[in-house]
């Protein structure tokens, strides 16, 4: 019996020092009473008796336990408590999760950390961000440069090529003039001539307008909207209904763009892929927040359709949002609808914050 008590004592050591993480067992006054290979070596505890070393000496280098100690919360509460922080004394990020010792009679006798270091795991995780983060503002950009390129060659369009083609149909509105009345041929070829210029000026103007609609810098989203409501009607056939609840005249460049840019995603897509009938669009203020909600009664956006890499529309969404530290929010129901809510904060752009746990 002794021999396998033994035996069994051995396994449970062996397999206690095996493992990679520190483990530290204490009693109620932070006593360590026991200590693994790996906690002996990296927080480099006394070689002898290791009974009355205090865990937060070896730990924090520090003569009281550090305050937001999860070994004092869960001494206090009997709830196992998980914390993770940058800790100097040791150069290394660590998890602690600090699980309660019970006797028979169910009172705390003490706690059991296990403490992992999760140093690289970390910096990974702030390369990832700050690669998010630099994609980001790189896709940002490229869309202003997009943007601004779109205005410029809009405006040049508008300004150069309709006004030789309305100089042109003036010409020919003169040269028509002073045919002959004999001419009649001549007289047809002039008027087919300018009713052609007049077509094309319209194609100029809605291109020039597809490109960047004038009404959005002149008279701002609200109007702008508005104009890509009535286009989208006009060329689809499905009912748009806009129901503006905030004054945006106010609203920033930027922001502006953003929404009107989201907006005409929204209504390609539906066009596209919903199946509807009808479109309502609301824009809102909220608490510091600029909301659009655009919902149709077509079959209804899917969650593999919401969650596809090849679904550049989202992706894009998503990106002008995110820049601006944004939400988006999209449900479909099968045959009902498809909703999309947009929130934008008003204040000038998303902060960057630091969700990194120190003890304090």
């Amino acid at each position: 019996m002794k021999t396998l008590m033994h035996e069994s004592m051995q396994d449970w050591k062996d397999i206690f020092n095996t493992i990679t993480d520190m483990i530290t067992i204490h009693d109620k006054d932070f006593n360590i009473i026991h200590a693994n290979t790996a906690a002996e070596k990296i927080l480099k505890l006394p070689s002898f008796d290791i009974t009355k070393v205090k865990c937060y000496k070896y730990y924090h280098g520090r003569n009281c336990p550090p305050k937001g100690c999860p070994s004092c919360k869960c001494l206090k509460t009997g709830i196992p408590a998980t914390f993770e922080l940058f800790e100097p004394y040791l150069n290394m990020t660590i998890e602690i999760r600090a699980i309660p010792r019970f006797n028979v009679k169910k009172q705390i006798t003490g706690v059991i950390h296990i403490v992992r270091d999760i140093t690289q795991r970390k910096q990974s995780e702030e390369q990832l961000k700050n690669s998010r983060e630099q994609l980001s503002n790189l896709t940002a950009y490229l869309l202003s440069v997009r943007e601004e390129e779109r205005r410029r060659i809009a405006r040049e369009i508008h300004d150069e090529l309709a006004q030789v083609l309305t100089a042109l149909k003036m010409d020919l509105f003169w040269l028509s003039k002073k045919l002959p009345e004999n001419q009649k041929l001549l007289y047809e070829k002039t008027k087919s001539m300018s009713e052609l210029v007049d077509t094309t000026i319209g194609k100029v103007q809605k291109i020039s307008s597809e490109l960047r609609p004038g009404l959005l810098d002149d008279l701002g989203l609200q109007a702008a909207m508005e104009w890509q409501a009535g286009e989208f009607q006009n060329r689809t056939g499905i009912k748009c209904e806009i129901i503006f609840n905030s004054k945006n005249n106010k609203l920033d460049q930027e922001r502006s763009t953003a929404i009107f840019r989201i907006f005409q995603e929204t209504l390609t897509n539906v066009a596209r892929h919903a199946n509807a009938t009808r479109v309502r669009v609301r824009l809102k203020g909220n608490a510091g927040n600029l909301l659009m909600e655009v919902r149709d009664n077509g079959k209804g956006i899917t969650e593999e359709q919401m969650s596809s890499p090849k679904s550049f529309g989202l992706i894009g969404i998503r990106e002008r949002i995110h820049f601006f530290g944004g939400e988006i929010k999209m449900s479909g129901v099968q045959d009902k609808g498809t909703a999309v809510t947009v929130s934008i904060p008003l204040n000038k752009f998303k902060e960057k914050s630091d969700d990194k746990n120190s003890y304090s």
